[in-house]
């Protein structure tokens, strides 16, 4: 059985004090938890994957989400890069990234990983956002593709805005998705 721990966008903007779009304390309080999770997957010679918000200034104007948000996770600035120790994890052999332009990976990404693993485990910022579309993604993909996968997703290893949306996602992957929370 293949196993997959996906951090989602746990960068500098979404982290840091100073980050342009922050969850501040609440997701700077994860980092053990995530880092933690990520040693037991190395540790069970298991992959790893970091989404990475991606974003260029020259392109911001059209991009939806400029409807809500500035501009964060610009390319090439110290706000796209994963925020502390979870950086490290990019150095152990079986852990890549993927960057992505929208809440969730490409469709082309999360069908690869669906034909991949067997067991896949999220956690990441923030989680009613892009941790919740990932899900989703995830979710249909294998439904669509007819694959038996066991999702997870990580409470404790999730960071959040405010704690209403972050219940309501985690209720949303459980009751609806189907995933289990650990």
């Amino acid at each position: 059985m293949k196993n997959l721990l996906i951090i989602v966008d746990y960068q500098y903007d979404f982290v840091a004090s100073d980050g342009l779009l922050t969850a501040g304390d609440q997701a700077q309080s994860i980092e053990n938890n995530i880092y933690s999770l990520a040693n037991m997957y190395i540790n069970n010679n298991d992959d790893i994957l970091l989404t990475l918000d991606t974003h260029k200034k020259e392109e911001w104007h059209i991009h939806p989400e400029s409807k809500s948000f500035n501009i964060h996770c610009e390319k090439g600035t110290k706000g796209h890069a994963p925020y502390g120790k979870i950086d490290k994890i990019l150095s152990y052999e079986n852990a890549s990234f993927i960057e992505k332009k929208g809440y969730a990976p490409l469709h082309k990404d999360i069908e690869n990983i669906i034909n991949i693993y067997d067991n896949i485990e999220l956690c990441g910022v923030v989680t009613d956002i892009c941790v919740l579309q990932t899900a989703i993604a995830l979710y249909n993909a294998s439904v669509n593709l007819g694959k038996n996968i066991n999702f997870k997703v990580n409470d404790d290893a999730c960071g959040y805005f405010n704690k209403y949306g972050h219940t309501f996602a985690i209720d949303y992957m459980k009751n609806i998705l189907g995933f289990e929370v650990v």
